[in-house]
């Protein structure tokens, strides 16, 4: 053993000291689970230490409920109802307990009584109404204290002498009754918050409740088929509220393509022939003028040159052709000259077009016809043009021949398009119609 022990110094390994014994290693104290019921003893233990996956409930019968005492006795006792004013007394079976023999019913305490109000002479002078006496006034409130203010059946149960009274002609009578008696005993604005409330709840508007009366008639007598044609209609205004933005920004568009821009200024100064020649100056000081900047725009960007170190005032004197006494006469240099501007006529006359962009290659005019119609509408131009007889490839693709095709391809798309807005307007138009008809037939 002490071999052992001096291999364990050389290696420095730490162990128990010699001659002192080891303490036992602690034993693990197993917790024991309370076996459930419904479960054997075998098929727990196979649990081991894991909790059961699921709960397990047994089916009882519910236990037989533990009598605690003896039953108690009933009684054959009499009561007066406080509702009855006749003092009969009537009996029931009570439980026998030792309180007094009071004979006073125990649901009497809910025996409410509606507080119908009740005025004075005085008062009555300022409720006075023309179609309404003190003494049926009188009648109505007694009516309505009596059968706590079911108006319904005080309307079928009430009987004055000529008078045939509907049921919103009595609600009227007694809130107006209410509201003037609150309205003289205290002033409003001394009410308190509950008092405004009730107030504010005596406000009756005969002729609303009328109009609610007759709808909720002719809703309850609708027939299945009424019913039907009213779903559908409902169904198609939210169809139509869904689509009204995107309608609006169709018939916007429509309409820009149908309006052209109005003139803001007068042209009564260019009606004569002197009008017309200064008109004529102008346009063409104009478009010299844009000519010669995008002249001297080019100069600047190659490096500069010459006429990019002329000035607009020379730049326009020298367009105008020389006027007698300029500096340039003076100088003597030569004036520019003007180059004659052809007509549209003569331009067709000679053949001259004129492009803003020409791809490269060659190719035939008739496959350069763009349609100026895209999407869906491209096709109904189309076969509105087939239907026409106009075939899309032309026989002699002419410039003019193009350009009237061209022409007549936007204004097919544009009828279309009108077309389209017009059965959409049309079939709003027969909506509001129908529905304008059932109102009337309502009403």
């Amino acid at each position: 053993m002490s071999g052992f022990q001096d291999v364990r110094d050389v290696m420095d390994i730490s162990g128990p000291i010699e001659g002192i014994p080891r303490p036992p290693p602690a034993k693990k104290q197993k917790t024991v689970e309370k076996r459930p019921d419904g479960i054997t003893r075998e098929l727990f233990a196979l649990l081991g230490e894991n909790p059961p996956p699921v709960a397990i409930v047994e089916n009882k019968f519910k236990e037989k409920p533990r009598w605690m005492g003896k039953a108690n006795p009933w009684v054959w006792k009499g009561f007066k109802n406080e509702a009855r004013h006749d003092d009969l007394v009537l009996h029931h079976w009570e439980r026998k307990t030792d309180a007094s023999d009071d004979l006073t019913y125990q649901f009497s305490k809910f025996d409410v009584k509606v507080d119908v109000p009740e005025y004075t002479d005085d008062e009555y002078e300022i409720l006075k109404n023309d179609e309404w006496s003190r003494d049926e006034t009188n009648y109505l409130l007694s009516m309505c204290r009596e059968y706590d203010l079911r108006f319904p059946i005080i309307w079928d149960r009430y009987e004055w002498p000529y008078k045939n009274r509907s049921l919103e002609e009595l609600k009227a009578r007694y809130y107006a009754v209410c509201r003037g008696l609150m309205e003289l005993r205290t002033p409003v604005g001394q009410m308190t918050p509950e008092e405004t409330i009730a107030f504010n709840l005596t406000n009756f508007e005969k002729d609303r409740e009328v109009t609610r009366r007759a709808m909720a008639e002719r809703q309850f007598n609708k027939t299945d088929e009424q019913i039907r044609e009213e779903e559908m209609l409902l169904t198609e205004l939210k169809r139509i509220v869904g689509n009204q933005e995107k309608m609006y920004e169709e018939r916007r568009d429509l309409l820009q393509r149908l309006n052209y821009p109005g003139t803001s200024g007068s042209i009564a100064a260019y009606t004569g022939s002197q009008g017309l020649a200064h008109l004529r100056d102008m346009m063409l000081s104009t478009n010299d003028k844009n000519k010669k900047r995008k002249s001297i725009a080019m100069g600047q960007a190659n490096g500069g040159s010459d006429a990019a170190q002329q000035t607009p005032t020379s730049a326009n004197s020298t367009d105008r052709g020389g006027v007698p006494g300029s500096s340039k006469d003076r100088d003597g240099k030569e004036p520019k000259r003007q180059v004659r501007k052809l007509t549209k006529e003569e331009e067709m006359n000679y053949g001259i077009s004129q492009h803003e962009k020409l791809s490269s290659g060659v190719k035939l005019r008739s496959a350069l016809i763009s349609s100026n119609v895209k999407g869906a509408t491209a096709a109904k131009v189309a076969a509105a043009l087939a239907q026409l007889g106009i075939a899309q490839k032309l026989t002699m693709p002419t410039a003019r021949t193009v350009q009237k095709y061209e022409q007549l391809q936007s204004a097919v798309g544009v009828l279309l398009d009108s077309k389209k807005l017009l059965e959409k307007m049309e079939h709003e138009a027969r909506i509001l119609k129908a529905q304008l008809d059932l109102r009337e037939q309502e009403s």
